[in-house]
């Protein structure tokens, strides 16, 4: 299989899968503005209190979409994938189409959910009543010590974990069906 392929397989499904992130995170914040309360800034959490049930509801929706989304997109990719080529496709361009869908998952978090979003334009379903105008919604800073914590950033390093359980169950998929 030609990398331009995988490439382009792998940035469809990429965007397919951060999409789909973007209108669950906005979908539920909508739904509740405390949904993501444990994600925000300790101040920002000590001022709001406790999360109400309803936001405590809204994140188990929102991380049980989260989870079928992480693994539907990148099944069909792999599945777009076998449709191109009818060989087997091995370990690489599964890990490949993974990490892709990953790495711009987590840059559009960063940069358009937290940055832009969070930091910047403040939209009221981002800010949780009683904690407006506190100075920690502007902490740029604060996103990307989440993203890369001292010592191990283990949440960058999800990044090729992501694309190596992705190739790994192709592998195993394809080694079960050639059975």
């Amino acid at each position: 299989m030609d990398w331009s392929e995988v490439a382009t397989v792998g940035l469809l499904y990429a965007l397919v899968l951060t999409t789909l992130f973007v209108a669950v995170v906005i979908g539920g914040l909508l739904v509740a503005r405390d949904s993501l309360i444990h994600d925000y800034p300790a101040a920002i959490r000590d001022r709001h209190g406790p999360q109400s049930e309803r936001g405590k509801r809204t994140a188990g929706v929102m991380g049980l979409l989260n989870a079928v989304s992480l693994i539907g997109v990148p099944t069909a990719g792999v599945l777009e994938l076998h449709a191109r080529d009818a060989g087997t496709l091995g370990f690489w361009p599964p890990f490949a189409l993974g990490a892709t869908g990953f790495l711009v998952l987590a840059l559009t978090d960063l940069v358009i959910l937290d940055w832009w979003l969070f930091c910047t334009v403040q939209p009221r379903f981002m800010v949780p009543p009683g904690t407006e105008g506190m100075p920690e919604y502007r902490d740029y800073a604060f996103h990307w010590r989440v993203l890369a914590p001292r010592p191990v950033p283990w949440p960058l390093l999800m990044i090729p974990g992501y694309g190596a359980v992705v190739g790994a169950v192709s592998v195993a998929a394809e080694s079960f069906a050639t059975w």
